[in-house]
């Protein structure tokens, strides 16, 4: 009855992680939004205000500031990150939006530069 299913939820959450360790076997990623104390020890995070950037665009700049935090030089991720890189890629825009509160400003090491590089990037790669 009820009970199983409340044990069966229990295990099932359990296997749920925000630090995967090396030997994890990751089948995807959840977008998650909470207390940002209460994701103090997950691996890709950002810090969500009120702001001015929408649902979408909020998304978008989150997927890049994870992947560029993880692959910021020229040589290649190590195999498990490049996984995990690819799961966070695999997001799809809905499913973000659906977790981030309204208009919001993003608070992260480099959120500004990669803000910044997005809008030339909108805009026609800027100069010429």
């Amino acid at each position: 009855g009820r009970a199983a299913d409340a044990g069966d939820d229990g295990a099932e959450l359990a296997k749920l992680t925000g630090r995967p360790a090396a030997g994890d076997v990751l089948l995807y990623a959840v977008p998650v939004c909470a207390p940002y104390c209460a994701l103090a020890q997950y691996k890709y995070r950002v810090k969500l205000t009120p702001g001015t950037l929408k649902r979408g665009r909020a998304s978008r700049q989150c997927t890049e500031m994870f992947v560029r935090s993880q692959h910021g030089g020229k040589n290649a991720p190590p195999p498990d990150v490049q996984g995990e890189i690819n799961m966070i890629k695999q997001i799809t825009d809905n499913e973000w939006v659906q977790v981030i509160c309204g208009d919001v400003k993003i608070s992260a090491p480099g959120a500004s530069k990669i803000g910044k590089q997005m809008k030339q990037k909108k805009k026609g790669g800027g100069r010429k």
